[in-house]
């Protein structure tokens, strides 16, 4: 009887008054990082010698860019890719400044901070080379770049004609017209990293003292940068990270989403990402997803991701008509091996609608001055 009373109250109320009810929306994304541990053999991690992409395509973070992007996410900074120059015919990609701005051209690796590994650039400097260039490895590269620590910094300069170690100024003659290896080898055990050019020995130093002390035994980036002035081309093909990795794929997932204080539905997106952390070529596919709201992932599955390479999975969920807390996972599965998965934690508050909350301050109010029980009863008649 309270509860039929109450309900005519409201329903008097409002045709009366028109209550508006709106709701924010607050996405919060937690990427809670993991280390795995990686089998104790030694093998290709990550390579590209950029024969997979077309001649002067432009590399700029999309999706058949092979996981190369742009700092900071800007467009402008881009890089093209090449048949100029090539030590596997016929591409390489070219750094220099392209309409008045630098190419900064990055990638990013996941699961790189243990053991032993080895990265390796080959780079060709034509003898007319002006200006200055710069070859970088980041042990933080996070959101778009706002967040970094470099680790190596080698900048190539014509007015020196050296190749300078930026983090304790060693310096090497520069080899014009030939392609010449850059190679780092890491020790994340022992916090120490040489650094070779052309062979040649031109830095020891510890890792995480870069850029100045306070740096992550993890390898996050590679940045192909034309530097702080104008400067006219410089080639790199034949790239590679090896480490240690086993010879199958192993899949990873980073990032978990959250949803707090969302209108009930409503459309709202994130993302997380799939990382091959092993070796070959992995197929995955999304297997399972929480049993409230309709979702859609883009993509939802993908065939022969190459280690080291992250692949991001858009994520759109339309949040149930129901006022409540939801948790659940999203499930991703190795197609080859369905017992190597991860799964995404997901969860989302729908707080309860205005007119939900009058209702209950009203049934509140009712038990607790029974008296108003025989008011709304007379004045409903």
């Amino acid at each position: 009887m309270k509860k039929k009373i109450i309900s005519i109250f409201v329903s008097m109320l409002l045709c009366v008054t028109v209550i508006s009810v709106t709701g924010a929306t607050n996405i919060e994304k937690d990427n809670n990082l993991s280390l795995i541990p990686k089998p104790a053999s030694t093998g290709p991690f990550w390579e590209d010698d950029f024969e997979n992409y077309t001649l002067y395509q432009y590399l700029d973070g999309g999706p058949d860019d092979g996981g190369w992007e742009p700092w900071g996410n800007n467009p402008a900074v881009g890089a093209y890719v090449t048949n100029n120059q090539s030590l596997s015919s016929p591409h390489s990609v070219d750094i220099a400044y392209f309409s008045g701005v630098a190419a900064d051209l990055v990638h990013k690796y996941s699961q790189v901070s243990s053991g032993n590994w080895t990265y390796t650039a080959w780079q060709y400097i034509p003898g007319d080379f002006t200006g200055e260039t710069a070859f970088i490895l980041l042990d933080w590269y996070e959101d778009g770049g706002t967040s970094t620590h470099w680790a190596v910094q080698l900048k190539c300069s014509d007015t020196t004609g050296e190749i300078t170690s930026d983090f304790g100024g060693e310096s090497l003659p520069l080899i014009y017209d030939a392609w010449v290896e850059i190679r780092v080898e890491i020790d994340f055990g022992a916090d120490e990293k040489t650094v070779y050019y052309d062979g040649v020995e031109l830095v020891t130093s510890g890792w995480t003292d870069g850029m100045n002390p306070g740096g992550h035994l993890n390898l996050g980036a590679v940045d192909l940068y034309a530097g702080d002035s104008v400067s006219t081309s410089v080639y790199y093909d034949d790239m590679s990270l090896e480490g240690e990795v086993g010879e199958d794929p192993d899949l990873f997932c980073e990032g978990d989403i959250h949803f707090g204080n969302v209108t009930a539905g409503a459309t709202l997106t994130g993302d997380f990402t799939v990382i091959n952390a092993g070796g070959g070529e992995l197929d995955w596919e999304i297997t399972k997803e929480p049993s409230w709201g309709t979702w859609t992932f883009d993509p939802e599955s993908g065939e022969n991701l190459p280690p080291g390479t992250p692949v991001t999975v858009d994520v759109t969920v339309i949040a149930p008509d129901d006022e409540n807390t939801y948790t659940g996972t999203i499930k991703v599965a190795n197609v080859e091996n369905p017992d190597d998965t991860c799964l995404i934690d997901v969860s989302m508050t729908t707080p309860m609608s205005h007119s939900s909350l009058f209702l209950q301050f009203l049934e509140r109010l009712v038990q607790r001055f029974p008296v108003l029980e025989l008011i709304f009863s007379y004045l409903l008649g």
